[in-house]
């Protein structure tokens, strides 16, 4: 269901789009923000983002969430658990795919996701294929994250991003895993239209803001009827400032 406007409209499949756009380009990485673990059995997605590895010549992202468009659910008839039960099915869905993506063979007993022997092949281009998990959740997602993501996406002020690094890192410590293994990511969401000095330069000021925070990857986020002269002015304007910014120290 289209997240804003008219939520009875027309809105395309996330994956087929990924793999028309992946064979479309050349450079630019693909994934969802993200898709819910609810959707698809593990072993399904799993093998359509080993797919889409290939398609793309390695730059597939497998973005991955607990869900919450409960009025998509009921929509579909699709199973909306409680909140702990999907957070329970992200992270079996996380370690299942993880096995099947890395491992010649993959078997799991959980609650939520069974595998016998399962092969997912042939396995990605990338020796890693990132899964990227969204989330803020400080007992429970980001428990996730430190455990199994590559990427995490969160969001929130300075404040927060920092704060929320530094959660993860304190599960890293008692997971065992080194969190600079995990880039966090985030999203300017409160950016709807640049269309002056001004507004680039505040633009610039809170990625800025965020990157001294521990942010080290940015989405400009935008959503239908798209505001194309804000998107040429972020690639064109913001991001080599931004960048710019980093190189000197300005950042730092």
């Amino acid at each position: 269901m289209p997240l804003q406007g008219d939520t009875d409209g027309p809105i395309f499949e996330a994956w087929e789009l990924l793999a028309a756009w992946g064979a479309l380009t050349k450079r630019v990485h693909v994934g969802t923000l993200v898709t819910g673990a609810t959707y698809r059995h593990p072993a399904v997605l799993a093998n359509m983002v080993a797919t889409l590895d290939h398609v793309t010549n390695g730059r597939a992202i497998l973005g991955l969430g607990a869900a919450w468009h409960e009025a998509e659910h009921r929509m579909y008839g699709i199973p909306f658990l409680t909140t702990g039960g999907r957070l329970a099915r992200l992270a079996e869905s996380a370690e299942a795919m993880r096995m099947l993506l890395d491992q010649p063979f993959a078997t799991f007993k959980g609650k939520y996701v069974k595998l016998t022997n399962a092969t997912c092949e042939p396995k990605p281009v990338q020796k890693r294929l990132p899964l990227l998990v969204g989330g803020g959740g400080e007992r429970k997602t980001l428990r996730i994250v430190a455990r199994f993501a590559d990427y995490w996406h969160g969001h929130g002020t300075p404040e927060v991003i920092a704060h929320k690094i530094a959660v993860i890192a304190k599960h890293c410590a008692e997971v065992g895993r080194d969190p600079a293994e995990i880039t966090p990511i985030t999203t300017v969401r409160d950016v709807d239209r640049l269309r002056t000095g001004a507004d680039v330069d505040a633009m610039v000021g809170k990625l800025v803001a965020l990157w001294r925070a521990g942010a080290r990857g940015f989405i400009h986020y935008s959503l239908a009827p798209y505001d194309h002269e804000t998107i040429r002015l972020v690639a064109r304007e913001v991001r080599p400032r931004f960048e710019g910014s980093i190189a000197s120290g300005e950042a730092a």
